[in-house]
C-alpha cells in the first residue's frame, strides 16, 4: 500500500516528464525542416522572405504534428499492456502504473490527432496503439482510450467527441474488457460505449447514447437514449 502511494506520487513527476519527451523530441526533426528551408529560399526581397518564412513555419508545424503522432505511436506500441480478453487487476498494481503511463502518452497525444481525424493515418496511429482497425472505417474521434481492447470493423463510422472506453474502475479493481464494432455500424456524434460493449453489423447508435457495460447490440438494430436502449430492431428497417 505505502510502496504504491510511493509510486503514485512519483508518477505525478513521470507524466510531467513524459509530456516534455512526448512533445519535445518531435520538435527536433520539425526544427531542422525549417532552418533548411529557410535557407534554401532566402530571398532579399522583405515581403517575399516573410513569406517563404511564413510557409516554412507552418510546413514545419506540419511536420511536428506527424513526428510527434509516429513517435506517440512507438511509445504505447512498446509500453501497452498487452490485454485481449476480460481481465481484473487489482488498483494499486503496476498494471495500472504501466496503463496510466500510456493513457498520458495519449493525452498528450490528442491535440494533435484531433486534426488527422478521420484519415488512414489516424486509422494507423490507433493500429500502432493495440487496435484492430479495418483500413475502411473512418474514426472521428480522439478518444478511442483502450486500443488495444477495441476492434473495429470494416466501413465502421464513428462520429466526433464519441468515447470508446475499455477500462472501469469497481470497488479497487481495474477492470479490462474489450469491444468490438461490427461490420457497417454507426456510432453517433458523442456516444459513450462502456467496457465489455459488443456492437453487431449494421447497428446505429443515435447521437449522445451511453451504452453500458457488456451491452450486446445484435446486428441491425438502431439503439438511443442514456442508458441506450433499443427504439427499433433489425425487421422494421
Amino acid at each position: 500500500m505505502k510502496m504504491f502511494q510511493l509510486v503514485q506520487s512519483l508518477g505525478s513527476i513521470v507524466v510531467l516528464m513524459v509530456m516534455v519527451v512526448v512533445w519535445g523530441l518531435p520538435a527536433a526533426p520539425a526544427f531542422m525542416f525549417f532552418q533548411w528551408v529557410t535557407e534554401v529560399f532566402a530571398s532579399d526581397h522583405q515581403w517575399l522572405d516573410a513569406t517563404y518564412t511564413a510557409l516554412a513555419l507552418s510546413s514545419a508545424a506540419v511536420v511536428y504534428m506527424l513526428v510527434l503522432l509516429a513517435f506517440s505511436a512507438a511509445l504505447q506500441f512498446l509500453f501497452h499492456i498487452r490485454i485481449k480478453e476480460h481481465t481484473i487487476v487489482p488498483l494499486q498494481s503496476f498494471t495500472t502504473v504501466r496503463w496510466a503511463f500510456c493513457g498520458q502518452i495519449a493525452r498528450c497525444t490528442r491535440p494533435v490527432l484531433q486534426h488527422f481525424v478521420p484519415s488512414f493515418l489516424a486509422n494507423l496511429y490507433y493500429r500502432a496503439c493495440g487496435a484492430r482497425v479495418d483500413g475502411t472505417a473512418q474514426i472521428n474521434s480522439v478518444c478511442v482510450n483502450d486500443p488495444n481492447l477495441t476492434t473495429i470493423g470494416k466501413n465502421v463510422v464513428i462520429g466526433g467527441a464519441a468515447v470508446i472506453n475499455g477500462h472501469l474502475v469497481e470497488r479497487g479493481e481495474l477492470v479490462f474488457s474489450p469491444i468490438s464494432i461490427g461490420d457497417n455500424a454507426l456510432i453517433g456524434t458523442g456516444v459513450m460505449i462502456q467496457p465489455g460493449v459488443q456492437i453487431g453489423e449494421g447497428a446505429v447508435v443515435a447521437s449522445r447514447a451511453v451504452v453500458p457495460k457488456y451491452k450486446v447490440i445484435p446486428a441491425g438494430e438502431v439503439w438511443a437514449g442514456i442508458p441506450a436502449v433499443k427504439i427499433k430492431d433489425s425487421s422494421s428497417r
